[in-house]
């Protein structure tokens, strides 16, 4: 099951800078949820296919570059781990930076139940959007 589900990720970061919504859609479990830290500028908790498509509208309304890049994947049985390079440029502040962060995908059977991202430097990247 583990592999599927990596194989599940690397879908949907595939689809993400296309707005494929039909390929995350495909994925979602019925209480899909993304938890984002109270430090962020788009944080809270975002519910359903509505609260992903608000918040990615969130993200790209603060980055003018956006451009997570995937390393290494691991997975259990009903969880996958992402190690992700990221260069952001505020579009208000025209600043570039370079992060990191772990996404963590938790899954019911084959259902993305949740993704919970771990930023390295949360208070640099409310830095650039400022």
């Amino acid at each position: 099951m583990s592999q599927k589900l990596i194989n599940i990720v690397r879908d949907l970061y595939a689809a993400m800078p296309k707005l494929d919504w039909a390929t995350y859609e495909s994925h979602l479990h019925p209480d899909f949820r993304v938890i984002e830290a109270d430090s962020l500028p788009f944080a809270g908790t975002f519910h359903g296919m509505a609260g992903l498509q608000e918040l990615i509208g969130k993200v790209f309304g603060l980055f003018s570059e956006f451009e997570p890049k995937t390393g290494t994947l691991c997975a259990s049985d009903d969880t996958v781990m992402v190690w992700v390079d990221m260069k952001l440029t505020g579009l208000a502040s025209g600043r570039t930076i370079h992060t990191q962060m772990i996404e963590v995908f938790r899954f019911e059977g084959d259902k993305l139940l949740e993704i919970m991202p771990f930023y390295y430097d949360s208070e640099l990247i409310a830095s650039i959007v400022e």
